[in-house]
Parts: C-alpha cells; structure tokens; sequence
C-alpha cells in the first residue's frame, strides 16, 4: 500500500491534539500505562484514544498506527 504526503497529512490534521500525542508517545515506545501516568489520565483513555486514532488514520493495528506517525512525522524515524 502507497500512502502519499498529502493523505499522511490529511490524517494527521483529523487527530486531536491529544490523539496526537497520544500516538506520538506510541510511537516513541510508551505503553499506555505509561503514557497514562506521563498524561495524567487512565490507561482505559489512553487505550480510547488509541483507537479513535487507529479509525481514524485508517491504521488496522497499534504497529500500522505508529508506522503511520512515523511517516507522518509525529516522530523521528
């Protein structure tokens, strides 16, 4: 599957702010129990906001979700 700059963004730009960084510390190897305690919310939310941003990304798994921040930039690769 190809996915262009202009989808990645496009993507990008349907997250919340806190789906965003959400994902971001997915991506930057959090587990939701830590991002939670880093975020100050519980994990359950973080686990909503993971696959709010799975639905909307299109991402099918939480490995295609942080691939996608990566080639969307939310991350350094």
């Amino acid at each position: 599957m190809t996915v262009s700059g202009q989808e990645i963004s496009v993507g990008a730009q349907a997250l919340t702010a806190r789906q965003t960084e959400v994902v971001r510390l997915a991506a930057l190897g959090l587990t939701a129990k830590e991002t939670a305690r880093e975020l100050g919310i519980s994990k359950n939310t973080v686990d909503e906001h993971l696959s709010e941003a799975r639905r909307r990304v299109g991402a099918v798994t939480k490995s295609h979700l942080v691939g996608w921040a990566v080639a969307a930039g939310l991350v350094s690769g």
